[in-house]
C-alpha cells in the first residue's frame, strides 16, 4: 500500500488517481476531507504533518510514502525527522519527498533549508 500526503493538491491528487489507475492500494492523507475527490476504492485519511503522530493511523499496513511537505512545515523546519520516524515505526521500506532542486542549486537560501533538513532525514 503507498500512502500519498498531500492527496487533494496540485500535485497529490493526480498522483493519487494515476496510481490508483495502475491498481495500486492507495492511502490518501490530507488536511481537508477528500469529498468526491479521490477515484473509488481509494482510503482517506486527515492528518496534520506538523504533528506525526496524527500520520499513524494511514500508515499501518504501508509499504511506501510520498512525502509531499506543506509549505509551513518547510519554512519552519518541521519535524521531518519525526514523520520519517513515524513511516518507520510503521514498517515503511520506500519514501519518496518531493523536494526542490534549489537545496543544491542555492545550498544557502533560507528558504530551502527546511527542505534539506528534510533530505537529510529522508537519507
Amino acid at each position: 500500500m503507498i500512502v500519498v500526503t498531500g492527496a487533494t493538491g496540485n500535485v497529490g491528487r493526480p498522483l493519487v488517481r494515476t496510481l490508483s489507475a495502475a491498481g495500486a492500494e492507495v492511502t490518501a492523507v490530507s488536511r481537508r476531507p477528500a469529498g468526491n475527490e479521490l477515484p473509488p476504492g481509494v482510503r482517506h485519511y486527515s492528518a496534520d504533518l506538523t504533528e506525526p503522530d496524527s500520520l499513524k493511523a494511514a500508515l499501518d499496513g504501508a509499504d511506501a510514502l510520498f512525502l509531499l511537505l506543506a509549505g509551513e512545515l518547510v519554512a519552519t523546519g518541521g519535524d521531518a525527522a519525526g514523520l520519517l520516524g513515524a513511516a518507520r515505526a510503521a514498517g515503511v521500506r520506500q519514501v519518496v519527498l518531493l523536494s526542490s532542486q534549489g537545496t543544491r542549486t542555492r545550498p544557502d537560501a533560507v528558504p530551502f533549508a527546511g527542505l534539506r533538513a528534510a533530505e537529510d532525514a529522508a537519507r
